[in-house]
Order: structure tokens, then sequence, then C-alpha cells
């Protein structure tokens, strides 16, 4: 993989055929703020800045402080972005 790969604004993933696309679902859908503590283990990304973080179900969602964001960017809400499936 070629660093410029890494450099995407989107989630990236290697194989389709471990992935599909999701119905639509209220969870997609809704933000949450840092420190509460989601409905499903997952990818969630800050609808400010874009970072990506991994949390698992039942763990709060990290603090304020996981990166300063200019006024543009405003507060810190994370979305999910993929469901870590949990059989």
């Amino acid at each position: 993989m070629s660093a410029s790969n890494l450099e995407e604004d989107v989630a990236l993933y290697m194989d389709g055929n471990l992935v599909k696309e999701a119905k639509p679902h209220e969870a997609f859908k809704k933000e949450w703020k840092p420190g509460q503590t989601p409905d499903y283990a997952g990818i969630y990304r800050c609808a400010g800045c874009g970072d990506e973080i991994a949390s698992n179900k039942g763990v709060q969602l990290p603090s304020q402080n996981h990166r300063q964001h200019s006024p543009a960017q405003g507060s810190i809400r994370w979305k999910l972005l993929v469901i870590a499936q949990q059989v």
C-alpha cells in the first residue's frame, strides 16, 4: 500500500468480502458527545475534524482533548462509521 492511500479522507478497507454497505439505520445518524457510551462497537468518525477511532461497546468515547478544534470545526461530535459485528 502506498503512503498516498493512507492520506485519504475516508476509512479504508482491503477485503470487500468482509464489509458490506448497511441499509439506512438510525445508529449511523446519531452524534455522540465526548465521554458518552455508544450502543455499538465500531469505528467512529469525528464530524468536526474527520479523525477516526475504534470504540468497544460499553466504553466511553474519547474526551474533549482528542484534538483541538478550530471554531469552524465546532465541537467534537462522534458518528458511527462502521459497526463491528461481534458474534
